[in-house]
């Protein structure tokens, strides 16, 4: 049964057909067109975000965009509660999800020293608590995190994010290591390129990302 997101209950999924008509702002075309587009949409009450692949093309909007999607619902709700974590609100239909928005801006687009080195041991201790749930982003950059406020880190975008048993063993364990390295490492790269502390203990890349960036110089004169 379909129902308007403006006269829905808190915290109810909104529905494609509640969201015409809404106010909407187009955040985030998508980096390629694999991804999904993100629009900020209002309802007169509260704020919040919609990714959607639904523009995409026939393979991303019927086959990879729903099954990212799944893959990400399935994601915050693992990590449901954690600070730093946006609140998953629900599943607009199977190519869209909706997300709580974070009035806060991403790292990208902050300068040096805007930022002191306490954000980034949050941010550290965020990215260790989504390990300890068997969640590793693998794709960490400037553009996933966002300053929130109070001075809290927030982590978005989980489509390329890996989930495993966080007790369990197996292949899948092999990948979600390498991820979980690349995940600390980012935050490393980032704490030094804000703060300036050239000190900053950043990790060496490890296995299949630093296989990726040897084969990513090989094609860059190319």
């Amino acid at each position: 049964m379909s129902r308007h997101l403006t006269t829905a209950p808190a915290g109810h999924p909104p529905t494609r057909e509640g969201l015409h008509g809404l106010e909407r702002h187009r955040l985030h075309q998508g980096r390629n067109a694999t991804k999904a587009t993100i629009d900020l949409v209002s309802d007169g009450a509260r704020r919040f975000v919609v990714k959607d692949v639904s523009e995409r093309s026939w393979p991303v909007r019927r086959l990879l965009g729903p099954w990212q999607l799944r893959r990400e619902a399935r994601a915050y709700h693992r990590l449901a509660g954690l600070p730093g974590i946006p609140r998953f609100l629900g599943v607009v239909d199977r190519q869209a999800i909706a997300i709580e928005y974070i009035d806060g801006p991403p790292l990208r687009s902050l300068r040096a020293g805007q930022l002191d080195a306490g954000f980034f041991d949050r941010l550290r201790r965020l990215v260790r608590a989504m390990h300890e749930r068997g969640v590793a982003h693998g794709d960490l950059h400037h553009g996933d995190i966002l300053a929130g406020p109070g001075g809290q880190p927030f982590v978005i975008d989980l489509s390329t994010c890996a989930l495993v048993d966080p007790h369990g063993r197996g292949p899948w364990r092999l990948l979600f290591e390498q991820m979980r390295q690349a995940d600390l490492r980012a935050v490393e790269k980032l704490r030094r390129r804000l703060t300036g502390d050239a000190g900053a203990d950043v990790p060496p890349r490890r296995g299949l990302y630093r296989l990726g960036a040897a084969f990513r110089r090989w094609l860059g004169p190319r």
